[in-house]
């Protein structure tokens, strides 16, 4: 138990790395985009249960549209090529750098 804390700590550490108070659910929307590449904001919202404008909102701060503060950069907005209205999110090669991190913690 008391690895899995220490395991539970360092993933912790390695977000604050990004920002001191990055918060928790940049982290799930920022997995889930790890785990389906090409995701739309639409299935991003539902995946997570969280409002579109909240993962709009979010998205914007992963990628290059922070309202506060500068953005993480770790994602990129990809206009869908079949269908123009759908944005679709990829991880940018810091993104992957920084999920390679968390995978190597985990």
């Amino acid at each position: 138990m008391e690895e899995k804390i220490r395991t539970f700590t360092r993933l912790l550490r390695e977000l604050q790395k990004i920002d001191q108070e990055f918060p928790l659910q940049y982290a799930v929307c920022l997995a889930e985009i790890s785990m389906e590449e090409g995701i739309s904001l639409t299935q991003l919202s539902q995946k997570t249960g969280m409002p579109l404008s909240t993962v709009s909102r979010i998205v914007g701060a992963l990628s290059k549209h922070r309202q506060k503060g500068a953005p993480f950069e770790l994602i990129r907005v990809k206009i869908s090529e079949q269908e123009r209205r759908r944005k679709e999110l990829h991880l940018t090669a810091k993104g992957k750098a920084f999920i390679d991190s968390i995978i190597e913690i985990l």
